[in-house]
Formats: structure tokens, sequence, C-alpha cells
């Protein structure tokens, strides 16, 4: 616990279940039926999560970024005690941010309501406040764990003293450059390259691992 500085989260299905970082203002912007087409060529392998995150991108088109905030709350379905866990962290002096594959903005929508330190996501283009359908800048796993280091050199924390909290493939690469690893309702594969592995729907279940 005293070496602990800082604890990663991933998003999508870390803290928010069913309901995706993209799937949620394809919802808003009422292209559900369209997003599910997306989701389902990439289950059949017709594409891969990127080139589906690209075109789940022009779905946005005209989505004024304030309604993410706004309704996030409307759709999302969050782990229980979100709120208590980075309190408890801070209270232990620990930092805790999210990084996602997902929009940026929905990272910050997360980062505003639950307390989080900071976020990093990738870059949906807004202009004028409204989504234009295109990814300046896409957050992939080789993105997410420089993210990681990034916020680690400016903060001057040294790996050992990170945790990764995620339960997707892209969280691997964090998970071996952190001193410590939580895979969370998560595949075998993930829980593999994991310290700890944990299936819950309260998130207080991973203060254990940490504190």
């Amino acid at each position: 616990m005293k070496n602990t500085k800082l604890v990663c989260f991933d998003l999508d299905d870390t803290l928010i279940r069913e309901i995706h970082s993209v799937m949620l203002p394809c919802i808003l912007n009422g292209k559900e039926k369209e997003h599910s087409l997306i989701q389902d060529r990439e289950e059949k392998g017709l594409i891969n999560y990127k080139e589906a995150d690209y075109l789940r991108a022009e779905l946005l088109l005209g989505l004024k970024e304030s309604k993410i905030g706004q309704c996030f709350l409307d759709f999302a379905k969050p782990l229980k005690n979100i709120k208590c866990v980075v309190d408890r962290l801070h209270q232990e002096n620990m930092k805790c941010i999210v990084i996602t594959v997902g929009p940026k903005q929905v990272a910050k929508a997360v980062c505003d309501i639950w307390g989080f330190d900071d976020y990093y996501g990738s870059d949906y283009e807004v202009v004028h406040g409204e989504f234009t359908g295109a990814i300046v800048n896409y957050i992939g796993a080789e993105e997410k764990i420089q993210c990681l280091k990034d916020y680690c050199e400016k903060n001057g924390i040294n790996p050992e003293e990170c945790v990764a909290v995620g339960d997707g493939s892209t969280d691997i690469p964090m998970f071996h450059y952190c001193g410590k690893s939580i895979a969370i309702n998560s595949s075998s594969k993930v829980r593999e390259n994991a310290m700890y592995a944990v299936d819950t729907e309260d998130l207080r279940d991973i203060l254990k691992y940490i504190t």
C-alpha cells in the first residue's frame, strides 16, 4: 500500500458494463441500430476493433459534445461503488486515472462524475461543439501503455508504484508494465497476464489487492 502511488483503470467492461464508451454516444445520436450492425461485423471477424471504431465514429456526426456529460448516467451501467473506491484510494494518497480506447469525451465524463485525477482516450474530433465523425488520434493497446508511461514520467511515478485494472487484451501491456495488475470480469487469456483476478459487480472488491 505504501509503495502504490497510482491506480490506472480501463473503462469499458472495467468501470462500465454492456453499454460501452463508443456505444453510448451512438445511442445519444439515435444510431443504436447502425452501431449494432458494425458490432455484428466485428464479432464475425469481418473487421477488426480499430476498423469498427472508425466506423462507429462516423455515427457521431452532428452529436453535441455536451450531451455526453449531461446524459451519461441515463444510459451507462457502471459497477457499484466507483466513487467509494476512488475516494478510498485518494485517502491513501494514490492517484486514479482512466485510460480507454474509447472517446476521450466519455472518459472525461467518467472523470468528472467519479473524481478521477486524469483521463486518456481516443480523440474524436469536435468542431464548434459537435462531433464531426472523425478520429484525430486513435488510442490502441500500444498507445494506452504510452499514455500510462507519460503520466508516470510527468508525475515522478515508477512502474512498481502503479496498479493496472482492466479486462481486455489492450490492458495486457499495462499489466506487464505495472508493479501490480488486476484483471476484472475478464477472459482466461487476460487473467493469465494479471497478478490478480476478480469477477464482481462491486468495484470495492479490488481494494484488497491494492490496500
